[in-house]
């Protein structure tokens, strides 16, 4: 069995996806606080307001090529989603964890397998769904999500406590770890595509 790569990356700025309505984006303020929070610590950021469906996959073309480009980013989503995908209140709109394969091949592709997906949405961690153990390749190298509903305040605390514990020097495993400890919280996970797929691989054994 091949040993599991692990990740070695310095990323350049952390690149916010919001999906939110309107009301809500400008209620809870949940981007507006990240962006404030990794600005005051000195990380980049971009935020790119996304109300639908066409301007979110405008988004993932630019990242594209943005990656193309050489830089490395973490894509932090922040939506409202189920165990399906994400859907859009402004608009009435859903996409699927599907849907987002091909784009998230592209961009992980073209960043060498270590982007990573930080979802900030109830049932983010279902997006892992979208890995393939039959392909080669990977949608992105980890996925960090909430596995049931998640309520703004714990949302955003776990997203300044998680960025903060990278800024101390932990890993994005140790980081979650002590986030799921200092919160008293087992919801949050971080899942590798390449662990994921191995799982996957010996579950079908046995079908």
């Amino acid at each position: 069995m091949n040993e599991m790569k692990t990740l070695d990356v310095e990323y350049d700025q952390v690149f916010i996806i919001d999906c939110l309505p309107t009301n809500q984006y400008d209620e809870w303020k949940i981007s507006q606080d990240l962006m404030q929070y990794l600005a005051d610590k000195g990380v980049k950021q971009t935020t790119s307001i996304c109300k639908n469906k066409n301007i979110l996959n405008k988004t993932f073309e630019f990242l594209i090529r943005l990656a193309s480009n050489g830089s490395k980013f973490i894509i932090h989503i922040i939506s409202h989603g189920n165990i399906q995908g994400l859907g859009f209140k402004e608009t009435g709109e859903f996409i699927t964890w599907e849907e987002f394969r091909n784009h998230l091949y592209n961009i992980n592709n073209k960043m060498s397998d270590q982007l990573m997906v930080n979802m900030t949405s109830c049932f983010g961690i279902h997006g892992i769904k979208i890995v393939n153990e039959c392909s080669p390749s990977y949608p992105f190298f980890g996925l960090i999500g909430y596995e049931s509903e998640l309520n703004v305040v714990k949302a955003k605390n776990i997203n300044v406590e998680f960025y903060k514990n990278l800024l101390l020097g932990l890993s994005i495993p140790d980081s979650i770890e002590k986030l799921k400890s200092d919160l008293s919280d087992n919801g949050l996970y971080y899942i590798s595509t390449q662990g994921y797929k191995k799982i996957r691989n010996v579950i079908n054994q046995y079908r």
